[in-house]
Formats: structure tokens, sequence, C-alpha cells
């Protein structure tokens, strides 16, 4: 059993604009990052704009006593020096809690402009053995995010010869099929540089296979029965790896998710600093669900109490690409058969957008059909509570047997759940799926 006095974990969330942010914060991240604009790995799908924005997210983060990083980590060109340094500058202004930083110019141009500044050396460095991190720790570099490819045992390694070092790891979310991001596949497909912020997930897409050496439309077949991925050597070890075909293509480099819960009572257990999930492009219904996840995870191994059920169940309400526990553990990476695998248990039907306290009503936003006669449940920062709808009403304020996706409506519980009205902004109604012998 760890106690808090001794060591406390940080649940470190992704932010991609004040919306996922505020969602982060009350489902129970202790810290949140988000892209600097013009100059993260997400510039494309960035909602934090301008200064302003990074102003107002500093300052929600910091008034709930929660941390805010700054991620900066593009690997500049000779053209975009300048203008980084120039942004770095006044960002470092807004007072965030860190930087995370990918370029060694641009760190140790950092170390002497800005000394006072904490500095995270970003998982696109690479860092994959003790030497690494002895050196960046030697820089001023306070935290280091590994590489996603490390086994736990190398985790752990480096920790125990540089102890005075911080280390981060990612325990959920998208997994690249290069080396920790460093893909130049999007650069070559379509002129998106990945490691400048334009990645067009080239790796996702579905490929087909040509019987010839120019490809065309009106040429290609569906191939008949199944095929798999072999070498020609005899000498080789490796094992074929079958391979499938949909009506859409083949999935050749789209890898698994990343789902390391199971792993975190070890983690805890040896002290890791900081447990990182990755998605600032994903719905703030999945980020709720993840960051719930782990929230119970990580206070269950900090009581040295078994991986809470409801941990478990909240990460199979949320769609994936097929899942891996990492750390060089379980299957392969890469899902050969699908690049999205359905939620398990259940899928959001609406998110509540506020509770009318004079009419007992919560307004929503459907996002799946929703009837009365469904089975839901109610997802608040609390927890998941079983609800049953006693009414719905249409955008019009009408009764109606049926809202559909992308309306507005409203809705009444028989009962009201625990904290509905405090949370109704923050609440989403799950439908929960039928088993396949339910009628």
């Amino acid at each position: 059993m760890v106690t808090p006095r001794e060591y406390i974990p940080e649940l470190l969330a992704p932010a991609g604009d004040m919306a996922r942010l505020r969602y982060a914060i009350a489902y129970g991240a202790d810290a949140v990052y988000a892209g600097q604009p013009a100059f993260s790995l997400r510039a494309r799908e960035n909602g934090f704009r301008n200064l302003e924005d990074l102003a107002e997210g500093i300052r929600y983060t910091h008034e709930r006593g929660k941390k805010f990083y700054l991620t900066s980590n593009v690997i500049a060109r000779n053209f975009k020096v300048e203008a980084f340094q120039k942004a770095l500058l006044a960002a470092i202004e807004l007072a965030p809690d860190a930087l995370i930083v990918a370029d060694p110019g641009i760190i140790g141009w950092l170390r002497r402009e800005a000394p006072h500044i904490p500095l995270h050396l970003s998982v696109q460095a690479n860092t994959t053995n003790w030497l690494t991190a002895k050196f960046w720790a030697e820089q001023g570099v306070e935290r280091i995010i590994l590489s996603r490819e490390l086994k736990l045992s190398e985790v752990l390694e480096i920790q125990k010869q540089v102890p005075g070092v911080e280390l981060e790891v990612f325990v959920h979310g998208a997994v690249c099929m290069a080396m920790s991001g460093r893909c130049m596949l999007s650069n070559w497909a379509t002129h998106r540089d990945a490691n400048q912020g334009m990645c067009n997930n080239s790796c996702r897409l579905p490929y087909r296979l040509y019987a010839n050496a120019e490809v065309q439309d009106d040429c290609y077949q569906a191939h008949q029965g199944n095929f798999s991925l072999v070498t020609s050597d005899p000498k080789s070890e490796m094992e074929a790896i079958a391979l499938d075909e949909d009506p859409w293509g083949t999935y050749f480099m789209s890898s698994r998710d990343l789902c390391a819960i199971r792993s975190v009572e070890e983690l805890v257990q040896n002290k890791i600093a900081s447990f990182k999930i990755e998605g600032r492009t994903r719905s703030v219904y999945y980020l709720s669900q993840v960051v719930s996840a782990y929230r119970q995870a990580i206070d269950a191994a900090m009581l040295g109490n078994p991986l809470p059920e409801s941990a478990q169940k909240a990460l199979l309400c949320t769609d994936s690409r097929g899942w891996m526990p990492g750390f060089k553990t379980g299957p392969l990476p890469q899902n050969y058969e699908a690049t999205q695998v359905p939620a398990e248990l259940g899928c959001v039907a609406a998110q509540i957008k506020s509770f009318r306290e004079e009419t007992g009503e919560l307004e929503i936003l459907v996002k799946n059909p929703i009837t009365v006669k469904q089975e839901f449940e109610i997802l608040t920062p609390e927890g998941m509570f079983p609800c049953t709808i006693s009414d719905l009403k249409n955008f019009k304020n009408e009764p109606a047997e049926i809202l559909h996706p992308g309306t507005n409506g409203s809705l009444r519980l028989r009962d009201l759940m625990p904290g509905i009205t405090k949370n109704a902004d923050f609440s989403f109604l799950v439908a929960k799926k039928m088993s396949k012998t339910s009628k």
C-alpha cells in the first residue's frame, strides 16, 4: 500500500480545446496538456488558437488547483526557428506549469533565455534508455516522457539509474506505427509533415493489393480466400501474419490503441510520476470515460485495492481500434482486421447540457436515437448510475416517442441520479448495449 504522503501520482489528460479541458478536470485529471498554437503536433486540430485561448485555459486550470502543460514539440526547421522562439516567450508569460519540448536546439535556448520555466521532454525525442535520460536531466529537463515502445522493466531501469528525473508514461490512447510518432508516411503520401503537426493519419487508411503495377480502379479485383504476410527466409522465426480484406481494403499499418490499465498497480507501486492519456482530438464523452477509469484505477492502487470493475466497464463503453496492453506484453500492436472497434457495453446516447430545476428536465444534445423503452445509465463525475426515462420532448418542447441524432431535446428521469443537479453540464446519457440473447 502506498500512502499519499509518500507519493502522489499524476493523472495527465489531453485538452484539445476548452471544452475537453473542463471535462478532463471534472472527471479527475490532476493536470492537462494542450498544444501551443502552430507549434505542436496537433497544429491542424488544436482548439487553442491564440494566446487568449491559452490564457483562459491556464487560468481555469489553476483556479481549480490543477496543472497546465503546454505542448510545444515540433521539430523546427530553419524558417520556423525565429517564429517559434517568439511564440515560446509569449506563451511563457502566461505561466504554464511546464513546456513539453522535443527540439534539442530549442531546449538549449530555453535554458538560457527562460531558465525558470520547467521543461518536460516530449515523447518525440524518443528516450529509450537510461543514458539518454541522464543526459537530458543534466541539461535541466525535469521530466522525461518515455517512448511507448519500452518494456516495463526498461522503464524501471531508467528510474533506477536516473532517480533525480521524473518519468511520464503513456497508459491509454492511440499508438503510431512509427517509433513514438517520428513518422514520414504522411509527408511521403500527401506532403503533410507529421513532425510539423500536419499528420493526415495515412497509417489508419485501408489499403488494397493490386495484381498490376499500375494502380487503377478498374483493374482491382477482391481476393478470394485468405492470405498472409510471410517471409521466405527458412531461418526466420517470424510467424506468418494473417491478413484479411473487407470491402474497403486491408489495414496493414493501423496500430491497436494502448490500454495499460492493468499495469497501473505496478506503475504506482514503482512510483512513476505521471500517467498520460492520449487523445486531444477525441470526444468529450470518450475523454470523460477514460479519465474516470484511470482515476479509479490510480486511487485504488494507492489504497492497495484491486482494479475496480467500474473502471474496466468505463473503458468498455468507448470505441477503439482494438486494444493492446503496452509495455511489450500481450498481442501484436497492429490490428489487421479493422481500424475501428465499437464499444462493447454501451455508447453515448446524449450529451447533457443543463438541468432545469423548475421542471426537473435535462436538456440534451442527442448523439444516438433515444426512446423511452431503452435501458440507460447516467455518466457523471461521481460515477455511472442506472436510470429510467419517464418522458421525452423534442426541440420544439413537444412530447416525442423518439429523439434523433443531431437534434436538441429534453427528458425527465423517474429518479434523479446522485450529483446530476450539480454536474448536469458534465454528464452523459449512455445507452446500454443489449446482449446477443436479449430481445
